[in-house]
């Protein structure tokens, strides 16, 4: 019996000395990322970055923060961040951001307000800490601006995982419900992405600045309010401007509501409208529902062959 005991103490002292190091590291990394930060030129700071959760946890706390980018052109203040980690799978994180954030884009206040708003990320056991997989996902969420401007969602779930066969490649996938804003007249009920994206390098702790983009390959991208509906499927690449380039096609459900959703919305000039409403009736035949083809080329939207809008850049 007292060998038992004397067995289980040094186990016991062990792994709580093996708690107390790796909260120690916890800490030091926290706070050495957030020095890196400053020595980039952002402003940072907050009143307390402390770890606890003896024996089987490193949850970390970090209160009153504060950051902003060089020339405060992005801003974020929060009441507290929580990074949380079983202390047996310290390469799996869980973050937690508060009820309430405050964001400023370039002068423009934010006020966040979600209920729930978490991630997780999985990486590799590599010193380089390749992701292999992360989620981010909210209940209702609303974010709001002055008076006239607000922006909300029932729900929203993110998600990127590494996938193959091509080097860095990794499948994004994005769903939203319920959004509605004061520009959309009756919101959308659905929201959904899911893509595959191949980037210059892979993502992990190497990576410096957003990470460049070398194709995105839309299995469906869906867009549904009512009996309306907007889905696409395709390849995009960026060209040698950082323009997008390739094809999508996109399958419209209603098309005639469509239209007048968009003009409802502002978004649709009326020389637009009457070019749409001809290249609908014309590829339709009669249809409620309609397949249009994109050609992203040389900076522009086209559809066949008459250029509708500027390309994204993707690059």
């Amino acid at each position: 019996m007292r060998v038992l005991f004397f067995v289980v103490a040094v186990l016991a002292a062990l792994y709580g000395g093996y708690w107390f190091v790796g909260s120690s590291q916890v800490e030091s990394r926290a706070r050495a990322a957030l020095a890196q930060l400053e020595e980039r030129g952002w402003d940072v700071a907050y009143s307390d970055l402390s770890t606890e959760g003896f024996p089987s946890r490193f949850d970390t706390t970090v209160t009153d923060l504060h950051l902003a980018t060089p020339g405060d052109r992005v801003t974020w203040d929060a009441p507290f961040v929580q990074l949380l980690a079983l202390s047996y799978r310290p390469n799996q994180v869980i973050a937690i951001w508060p009820p309430e954030q405050r964001l400023s884009v370039l002068g423009q206040p934010l006020d966040v307000t979600s209920d729930g708003l978490r991630a997780s990320a999985t990486v590799g056991w590599s010193t380089d800490l390749p992701l292999d997989h992360a989620v981010v996902e909210s209940g209702p969420l609303n974010v709001t601006s002055g008076p006239g401007w607000n922006l909300s969602l029932d729900r929203v779930l993110a998600a990127i995982r590494t996938a193959g066969p091509a080097a860095n490649s990794y499948d994004i996938y994005l769903e939203g419900q319920g959004l509605r804003s004061a520009a959309m007249a009756g919101g959308l009920e659905q929201i959904r992405l899911d893509t595959q994206a191949e980037f210059a390098a892979p993502l992990d702790r190497r990576l410096e600045g957003p990470p460049q983009l070398r194709r995105l390959t839309i299995r469906d991208i869906r867009l549904a309010q009512g009996g309306i509906a907007l889905s696409g499927s395709g390849g995009l690449a960026p060209d040698d401007q950082g323009f997008a380039a390739g094809e999508v096609t996109l399958a419209v459900e209603n098309w005639r509501g469509l239209l007048d959703v968009l003009d409802q919305a502002g978004l649709l000039p009326l020389a637009q409208r009457a070019f749409l409403l001809a290249l609908f009736e014309q590829l339709a035949q009669g249809r409620t529902d309609v397949s249009v083809p994109l050609t992203f080329a040389d900076g522009r939207v086209e559809v066949l062959g008459v250029a509708l809008l500027e390309a994204p850049r993707l690059r």
